[in-house]
């Protein structure tokens, strides 16, 4: 049973990393700082170069550090690309399921909707009202119409004034836009879905959270629809 267990841990540098970036998390070791160097950290990890040396390319990737060759390795300032990156690298390799996405769009907006009309501001309403005009103006432009359409749903998240769901929203970026543009049917829906758009807005606008989630949510269904329509055709 032990012997099975030893099979099935996970690398011991993944470990080391994991050590390494806690350390860095807690402050140990802050931004611009430079880790020990590979012999202190052997000795202090009690681990061999090699597998130093392969938890620090695990840091680099996440994000978390930068090697200088003939300086050291660098600790970087957090940034939210070094969550955004890897993740957004996994949903593209794991490939656009729409239908799934749209679940998730369904889980997460629906509730961004209803902070956003709690905490929007006046900014937040005139870049909302920005991007529905130029909406308006391009009704029967893909990619002017899509473009506007990605931005009016990004100023609703950032309305909510949480970081964290704009981490979390980033990477779905393109995804998101073969989703629009997948469910692009041309003027009359276009016209049918900008109605949908101030809609969700004028909830928004009036701070009514619970007007601003159902509308949503309608949205969000009818776009589910026109999908499930392409995918028949």
């Amino acid at each position: 049973m032990t012997a099975r267990l030893r099979e099935i841990r996970r690398p011991l540098h993944k470990d080391v990393a994991e050590t390494i970036s806690e350390k860095i998390i807690a402050g140990e070791w802050p931004p611009g700082s430079f880790l020990p160097t590979e012999a202190e950290l052997c000795e202090q990890m009690r681990v061999s170069r090699t597998v130093v040396r392969e938890a620090v390319k695990v840091l680099e990737s996440s994000g978390l550090v930068r090697i200088e060759h003939g300086f050291g390795t660098r600790v970087l300032e957090a940034h939210h690309d070094s969550v955004s990156r890897p993740l957004k690298t996994l949903l593209r390799r794991r490939g656009g399921d729409l239908k799934q996405l749209i679940e998730v769009r369904k889980i997460m907006e629906v509730a961004i909707a209803g902070l956003a009309a709690q905490r929007r501001s006046k900014e937040n309403l005139e870049a909302m009202e920005r991007a529905l005009e130029v909406m308006r103006n391009k009704p029967g432009d893909p990619q002017g119409y899509v473009d506007a359409d990605l931005e009016f749903h990004a100023e609703i998240a950032r309305a909510t004034k949480n970081s964290i769901l704009l981490i979390l929203l980033e990477p779905l970026g393109e995804l998101l836009r073969a989703s629009r543009v997948a469910s692009f049917s041309g003027v009359k829906i276009a016209q049918v879905r900008m109605k949908q758009h101030e809609e969700i807005f004028e909830y928004i606008r009036r701070g009514d959270a619970a007007g601003a989630q159902a509308a949503m949510r309608l949205h969000l269904g009818d776009t589910e629809k026109d999908l499930g329509t392409l995918s028949e055709t």
